[in-house]
Formats: structure tokens, sequence, C-alpha cells
């Protein structure tokens, strides 16, 4: 630690060091605070899209996202479903014909 700190290049390796460091932190931030802006207008496209209120407070927005979640997690489960069943059916289809191709029927 003494030679780094006693020695003016060093300093100034640890110093570009330093910034580089501040420099990356900040662009990681920048970028996290656009993707959430984006995400937010793509939201509110969204709620007028549907014809539904655009928030206008963090609690009506917090309220709003958890009931279009919920909503998405139903849509999403019924298309889940629906492709289990669809997929049985088919499944079912492809046995019984092998079945059939086996037993000369």
């Amino acid at each position: 630690m003494n030679t780094m700190t006693s020695n003016p290049v060093y300093i100034a390796i640890l110093g570009i060091m330093g910034i580089i460091l501040v420099y990356a932190l900040v662009k990681k931030i920048i970028k996290l605070v656009f993707s959430i802006g984006v995400l937010l207008v793509i939201y509110v496209l969204y709620l007028k899209y549907t014809g539904q209120d655009v928030p206008q407070t963090m609690d009506e927005l917090k309220h709003s996202m958890s009931d279009n979640v919920e909503k998405i997690k139903d849509v999403a489960s019924e298309s889940i479903e629906n492709a289990k069943e669809s997929t049985k059916k088919i499944v079912e289809k492809k046995v019984e014909k092998k079945i059939d191709e086996i037993l000369g029927d």
C-alpha cells in the first residue's frame, strides 16, 4: 500500500481505475432508469389502447399494475391449460394410430 501511495504513477493508475469504475456504475444506472422509463411508456400506451384510465399517483399505478398482472396470470394459465388439453388429444391420437399400425387393424 505504501508503494502505491508513494509513487505518482501508481496513484495515476489508481485514479484512472477509479474513474472507470464510477463511469461503469453511472452507465449501468442510466441504462436501468432508461429501461424502466421505456417500460412505463409502453404500459401507459397499453392503458390508452385498451381504454383504461392512466394512473395519476404511485398508489394508483401499483394497484393498476397488480390488477393487470392478475389478468395476465389468468390468461396465461388458461392458455397453458388449453395447450395441455390439445397436446394430450394429439398424443392420444398418435398413440392410437401407432397401436393400430402395430396390431394390424
